[in-house]
């Protein structure tokens, strides 16, 4: 990835902040510089979403007219967990609701492995995931695949292998840095994915000591680094990227968690800008090095 950063192109996720209104998360990140957001419309876990949209027409013609007043678009609806007792059926509404919205892509997660004793087998999850691909194609989504180590879709291969055998087209990997990271994943594994297989990238930075096991959704959720204030190498990792891939900020920092909504997107955004600016320059050395 040669080109610059730049925030009107980047998408602010959900996670920033914490939840919320979806409406002030849109105005948030439009008096920001984000060009995008990303909104939840179903829970990651089984509890009820602080915020429900979906089946709440007037929610939705305020998102809608935010989104139009301020300019920034929804990129991205989730969360669409793969596990036991789920029928694909089930979530049409919500991929219904995100077309609405505008939004062009959806995520999809594995089942937690702590604290859960049912998982899909492995043909159950393919032909899940295969189901949920075609009921969003149906609404012009692009799925994407993210893997934690936390859930039983682990790391990057085992994302890779799941779309390999689904074999759908609107369906490519979701890159968080983070959980690449904490799987031991390299630069060099990424410059030899094909870029197609990802669907977009999520920026965050990350401590040195990486958490127990039990502990890594807790971090995940809510003790992320702002962008170049860790160990991540992500220079190295946008390096090897494919230009006019989609980046979206992902970054819930514990010492923030006190903060309002707008504080934590303008936070985001400061510290972009500045790792933006610092990742500029060093190109701009290395190009007058050579």
């Amino acid at each position: 990835m040669t080109c610059a950063l730049n925030l009107h192109d980047l998408s602010i996720a959900n996670l920033t902040v914490g939840g919320g209104d979806p409406v002030a998360l849109i105005e948030a990140a439009g008096e920001s510089g984000f060009g995008a957001a990303g909104l939840v419309l179903r829970s990651a876990m089984n509890k009820p979403l602080a915020r429900e949209v979906i089946g709440r027409p007037e929610v939705i013609r305020a998102i809608k007219a935010a989104s139009k007043a301020t300019g920034v678009r929804v990129f991205d609806v989730e969360a669409f967990v793969l596990r036991p007792g789920i029928d694909a059926a089930s979530f049409v509404p919500a991929l219904e609701t995100g077309a609405e919205l505008g939004a062009t892509h959806i995520s999809a997660i594995g089942t937690e492995i702590i604290g859960h004793d049912s998982f899909l087998s492995e043909a159950e999850r393919i032909d899940l995931f295969s189901r949920l691909c075609e009921e969003a194609a149906r609404c012009g989504l692009h799925v994407g695949v993210e893997f934690m180590r936390y859930r039983d879709i682990p790391n990057l291969a085992a994302a890779l292998a799941l779309l390999e055998a689904a074999g759908k087209a609107n369906a490519g990997v979701i890159l968080d840095v983070l959980h690449f990271h904490r799987t031991g994943g390299t630069p060099q594994q990424l410059g030899a994915c094909p870029a197609a297989r990802i669907a977009y990238i999520q920026l965050c930075d990350a401590g040195p000591v990486a958490p127990p096991l039990e502990a890594l959704p807790a971090e995940a959720r809510g003790g992320r680094f702002h962008l170049g204030e860790g160990v991540i190498a992500l220079d190295d990792i946008l390096d090897v990227l494919p230009d006019g891939l989609q980046m979206v900020v992902e970054t819930p920092v514990t010492s923030e968690a006190a903060l309002t909504l707008r504080e934590k997107v303008a936070s985001a955004a400061e510290h972009t800008r500045r790792f933006a600016a610092r990742r500029a320059a060093r190109s701009s050395e290395k190009r007058q090095a050579c």
